[in-house]
């Protein structure tokens, strides 16, 4: 990482974010920041849309076209930043009904900006690199609207094709030129750069790494030793099969017959959740959605977490929870997930979407956890993705600080 500039701190942030239908890790992202900036005196004004106002008949016309540019955003954002005399903004997400229109308005203010790249989808409408279950990169290597013929954005050719117009308008306008991105970790800085080099979309030298604020209140008594926890493992996350629902449940249904094998235990909700129920597995329990609290507890009284993800991710959060309160994870070995253990150390890996070779390591991990030390599984995690929000804060203070002089000196 970049040493600390001693450049000053920009103090009235604007932040820029749009939610999605469905509430999801980047609004947990966004309100976290914004909780944080808060916390140290930063005045923050925030714009917020939701893809939710494209209700109506004539909104959901009009909605393609604003996707890609949208008047109303562009003016709306350059009245805030000046009735706020705002020093810097700090974009999330802008799809759909935002678009890439704010960061043109921050140009004509004068004012820096960074945005936090949430996927890959600068280089991918779908954002997750995922067709059919499988690591696809056609985009990034062919075209935006290798994305339209396969109908990757929510199944269907028309929002891909709003999504691939989104991006490749502006490419041509060079809109991402001038601003600085954040990526959450080192897969993710390392596949953009990868990308980048194919088809020059943004300035290297504006890319900055940054993990997401990891917030875990460490349960009493925790990290346990792996002989005073529960014979259980749990799946954290939505029910779907991005997450690779189907590839846990069948590996489980595969160690059925074995007494010693242990419980999996879900955690969450989805659209595969009726069909898991339905599998009416023995050694499986459903406890839906959890407080954070109540989650990171589980976890920390549980031999393992599995994260099963059949694509990139874009920040492995649930490992990275495990983590800080001592439990390992059992993680496919792809993209951020993956990379987030060190085999034999913090976890063990499985190949992703293989459920006989997840029961195989299941079977594994009790001699595995022999050779783990939960104390210094949590140190590492500590190291890694900074002791809370004062470690975090520091890194993004950096960043703004860094943007700031940098712009100021072009």
């Amino acid at each position: 990482m970049p040493q600390p500039t001693h450049a000053p701190l920009p103090r009235r942030i604007l932040l820029i974010h749009t939610r999605y239908r469905l509430p999801g890790g980047e609004d947990a992202v966004f309100e976290a920041e914004r909780a944080m900036l808060e916390q140290h005196g930063h005045t923050v004004t925030v714009y917020e849309r939701s893809n939710g106002e494209a209700a109506g008949l004539l909104q959901k016309l009009l909605l393609p076209f604003r996707a890609v540019f949208s008047f109303k955003a562009m003016r709306e954002v350059r009245a805030l930043i000046r009735d706020n005399r705002i020093e810097l903004v700090h974009v999330h997400n802008t799809l759909l009904v935002t678009s890439p229109s704010v960061l043109l308005a921050c140009r004509k203010e004068g004012v820096p900006v960074v945005q936090t790249l949430h996927n890959f989808r600068l280089f991918c409408p779908n954002g997750v690199l995922l067709r059919q279950g499988k690591v696809c990169e056609d985009c990034p290597h062919q075209s935006l609207f290798c994305a339209v013929r396969h109908a990757c954005y929510r199944g269907s050719r028309a929002e891909s094709l709003v999504c691939a117009a989104v991006y490749a308008f502006h490419r041509l306008l060079g809109t991402y030129k001038k601003v600085s991105l954040i990526t959450p970790t080192e897969f993710d800085r390392d596949k953009l750069l990868e990308f980048n080099a194919l088809r020059p979309v943004f300035d290297p030298a504006r890319l900055y790494v940054k993990p997401n604020p990891v917030s875990v209140t460490l349960p009493q008594g925790a990290p346990l030793p792996f002989g005073a926890r529960k014979n259980q493992i749990i799946y954290a996350g939505r029910l779907e099969e991005l997450k690779g629902l189907p590839t846990v449940l069948e590996a489980w249904r595969l160690l059925a017959g074995d007494p010693d094998a242990p419980r999996l235990l879900l955690v969450g909700d989805g659209p595969l959740e009726s069909w898991a129920r339905e599998q009416a597995l023995p050694n499986v329990e459903f406890a839906g959605r959890l407080p954070a609290k109540e989650l990171h507890a589980r976890m920390a009284e549980s031999l393992a977490v599995v994260a099963a993800s059949l694509c990139y991710e874009s920040f492995a959060l649930v490992p990275s929870e495990a983590h800080l309160v001592g439990t390992p994870v059992i993680a496919s070995a792809l993209g951020n997930v993956g990379a987030s253990v060190t085999a034999g150390f913090d976890g063990l890996t499985f190949a992703p979407g293989d459920a006989a070779d997840l029961a195989r390591t299941v079977r594994a991990l009790p001699a595995a956890l022999a050779e783990m030390d939960p104390h210094a599984i949590r140190r590492a995690a500590l190291e890694k993705t900074g002791d809370g929000n004062e470690e975090n804060y520091r890194r993004l203070a950096d960043i703004y600080a860094r943007v700031s002089a940098g712009d100021a000196a072009r």
